[in-house]
């Protein structure tokens, strides 16, 4: 009898143990949890946003997804990330997305040419507005997508989208004055093929002559690895698939590429 009775304390403190183990391993998993860094995606809902966001997906930051309408995008998207209700053509609702947030990945584009979705007003003032909330925040990098061509004056698509490429190279600019270190992408023509097939090539944006094509997919790599890369600080470029095949070769250039 006294050696069934200890066999049963044996068994209850091994039981106790395991669960004492079971309990410290989930607040340690929890916690890591926790210290994820924080990645804002502003425009997530978007043809490129939409595209970087999936780049994103279970990677090594906590996902805050932003939308004019976090329910809808929520509902569309499903559980990806956090989503967030916030405009970037609104300073207001910006401090409440972007609180806590340590990195910022701006895919906001244009949709229309004329009152608040023009280029002038998202593209620009937008940024203008995102880079602000971003500084007061503390952000350690912000990466936007902007264009090949941003500034030019005398370009097609000026003429067709309000002035759309002299916003975004304003955009630009505020982003720069803002003190806030940045990282401006350049996206050749972009498609919609599967990422991570084609090799990345980035160049200094005085060098692009067009005639090259990226998938959004990869723009979102690049997106992905220029926000904690050391040489990408500060970086502007532009960047397109080359015909070989993929590999990581790229992700030494970013030290190359000039400061805009």
């Amino acid at each position: 009898m006294f050696y069934f009775r200890e066999a049963n304390s044996m068994i209850r403190l091994l039981l106790y143990s395991m669960v004492v183990m079971l309990l410290v391993t989930f607040e340690v998993f929890a916690q890591d949890a926790e210290q994820k860094p924080v990645v804002l995606l502003a425009g997530a809902t978007g043809s490129n946003g939409s595209a970087i966001l999936h780049v994103l997906k279970g990677g090594p930051f906590t996902i805050r997804a932003m939308s004019r309408d976090a329910k809808k995008a929520a509902a569309k998207f499903g559980p990806v990330a956090e989503w967030v209700e916030a405009d970037v053509t609104k300073p207001e609702t910006l401090v409440a997305a972007m609180k806590g947030v340590d990195f910022v990945i701006d895919a906001v584009a244009a949709t229309g040419i004329m009152g608040n979705n023009k280029p002038e007003v998202v593209d620009f003032k937008g940024t203008e507005n995102l880079a602000a909330a971003a500084k007061v925040a503390g952000v350690k990098r912000f990466v936007i997508i902007t264009s090949s061509v941003s500034g030019k004056k005398n370009h097609i698509l000026n003429y067709i989208g309000n002035d759309v490429l002299i916003y975004k190279g304003k955009a630009e600019e505020v982003l720069i004055a803002s003190g806030v270190p940045y990282v401006i992408i350049g996206p050749s023509a972009m498609t919609d093929d599967p990422r991570g097939v084609k090799e990345i090539k980035l160049i200094p944006r005085a060098e692009y002559q067009g005639g090259t094509k990226i998938s959004r997919g990869d723009v979102g790599i690049v997106a992905l690895e220029a926000l904690t890369n050391a040489g990408a600080a500060n970086r502007a470029f532009t960047v397109y698939n080359g015909e070989g095949p993929a590999t990581p070769a790229w992700k030494q250039s970013f030290s190359a590429m000039p400061a805009k």
